[in-house]
């Protein structure tokens, strides 16, 4: 397949599967708030807040690539956010909370979509479509700016109405409702804090070895086209 040709297939297939992740990360967050016994409690998770990140990082990424038009700063931003966020999201529920609820009928299938699937096509996305860039490592200190509100936010709004969206937030009771004090509460959320950075250290790496075996490769190739010469 020509350079160009093969080019405009990829581009194409990044830009239904785009359209793809949206589709399935918007409807599922949906469907999980309607269909909860407590739907206005569903609104305050953070695994729904990132699952819309996710979603409308890619309804943009699907609009600019269908457009033909370059990716934004922003938009690189948004996409690494969906990475980690979605990265935190899949291991904090599969080890801290899964045993912890039940699901039945539609929300079944959305909890899996938004726990499980979202973050591995996410993933998956990065890996086949996402174009890798050098990051500052400065960088991962603007990625990790939401999850540390979001905790705060829950914190100062849980001292007024007395809920907390996760246990790990919550300061008052035992395990398994809370932590028992804000000493505990502070705990989890540097030790969340933590694991966030070590995330963005991960992909900013990551993207820089990219692109270091990347070039030593197409050096190597040339020298060898100019020894043929």
């Amino acid at each position: 397949m020509p350079k160009r040709n093969k080019h405009t297939f990829i581009r194409k297939m990044k830009t239904i599967f785009h359209l793809f992740i949206f589709l399935i990360g918007f409807i599922s967050v949906i469907l999980h708030i309607i269909y909860s016994p407590n739907p206005l409690a569903s609104t305050t998770k953070f695994t729904i807040h990132a699952n819309l990140i996710v979603s409308f990082s890619f309804l943009i990424s699907f609009i600019t690539s269908f457009s033909k038009k370059d990716e934004f700063p922003f938009l690189d931003f948004l996409k690494n956010c969906s990475i980690i966020y979605m990265s935190v999201g899949i291991l904090t529920y599969h080890f801290l909370l899964a045993s912890g609820g039940e699901y039945s009928g539609v929300r079944i299938i959305t909890n899996y979509t938004l726990h499980y699937l979202i973050p591995m096509l996410t993933f998956f996305n990065w890996i086949v479509f996402e174009t890798k860039k050098r990051y500052k490592y400065i960088s991962i200190l603007t990625w990790i700016i939401y999850p540390v509100l979001y905790c705060f936010v829950s914190l100062l709004r849980g001292a007024f109405d007395g809920f907390y969206p996760y246990f790990f937030l919550n300061p008052n009771g035992k395990l398994p409702v809370g932590v028992g004090n804000y000493g505990n509460v502070t705990l989890f959320i540097i030790s969340f804090t933590v694991v966030f950075i070590m995330l963005g250290l991960i992909l900013v790496t990551l993207n820089r070895l990219y692109l270091y075996f990347k070039n030593k490769y197409y050096i190597h190739l040339n020298q060898d086209k100019n020894r043929v010469v």
